[in-house]
């Protein structure tokens, strides 16, 4: 009886795994499909002369508004940013980065030690800021890598730094609910998207921006009134601009959800009219 009920458990835990992994690859190939759109898409104008409302979602710009793309078996939900809108580690001076860290979350003590630790990082000395680490450190902490002393080549690089963890990173497990207009009977809501206040989400390794915009006015207000106040042709495509795609993929039967997470130059004048910078799956 004990063999039989612990092959009956083997086999239970083996069926499960194999419908998580089965639910995985479906919302791989979903999110993939996803970016496709997005990647089609690029430079797509505004419709005119019909309201906001009715377009949000009709129309693809590079808005951070959610679209989504309905398939047979599951969803793709699309979200595009003006990369070079974000705050470039690379060139922000401590105070600025600072600036990021108290926006994540984080308390003064904690914004200073980090700070110094990620321009320990990037910087080409040997010399350890107050609250720094160069290589002796790592050294210390039994790490097989040191500082790169030189510019991060993607934001995830940041996890490389003690004390920053990928809940601080990517944010929590929960992402935004889709507007009204992006939603039907059934369907579900992403669930991966980067945290609002998330590192990832404020910051990147393109650009020359180096300020956080200011909070924004219209925060609190409904969707539509947010909408509505906005202006609605104020996004467009730029040549030779640096877009972030995310296409957040998951099934009708459950969980886990994958994201895809590209980032592009969009190249209009050339074939296929973009280049990928950046290719992460997670």
């Amino acid at each position: 009886m004990w063999f039989a009920l612990q092959i009956s458990s083997d086999i239970r835990l083996q069926g499960a795994e194999d419908i998580n992994y089965l639910r995985r690859s479906q919302a791989l190939y979903l999110g993939i499909g996803g970016a496709y759109e997005a990647l089609a898409r690029l430079g797509q104008s505004a419709s005119m002369g019909l309201e906001l409302r009715e377009k949000s979602h009709e129309d693809w710009l590079p808005d951070g508004e959610p679209r989504v793309v309905w398939y047979k078996t599951g969803q793709a939900t699309v979200v595009i940013e003006k990369e070079q809108e974000k705050v470039n580690i690379n060139k922000a001076n401590q105070t600025q980065f600072q600036t990021v860290l108290a926006r994540a979350g984080l308390e003064q003590d904690a914004a200073d030690t980090l700070s110094d630790r990620v321009a320990d990082f990037i910087d080409a000395d040997e010399l350890p800021r107050l609250k720094g680490a160069e290589l002796d450190y790592y050294k210390r902490m039994a790490l097989p890598y040191g500082p790169f002393d030189g510019p991060l080549q993607s934001v995830d690089q940041l996890l490389l730094i003690p004390g920053i963890t990928p809940q601080l990173l990517y944010g929590g497990q929960g992402g935004p609910s889709l507007d009204e207009e992006a939603t039907r009977e059934g369907a579900q809501s992403a669930a991966g998207y980067f945290g609002k206040n998330s590192l990832v989400a404020m910051l990147t390794v393109y650009g020359h921006n180096v300020q956080l915009p200011k909070d924004d006015e219209l925060d609190g207000l409904p969707v539509l009134d947010r909408k509505l106040k906005a202006k609605p042709l104020a996004t467009t495509w730029e040549r030779d601009g640096i877009y972030r795609i995310l296409s957040y993929g998951e099934t009708y039967t459950g969980p886990p959800g994958v994201m895809v997470w590209l980032i592009v130059r969009y190249l209009p004048n050339k074939m296929p009219g973009y280049e990928v910078l950046f290719k992460k799956i997670l």
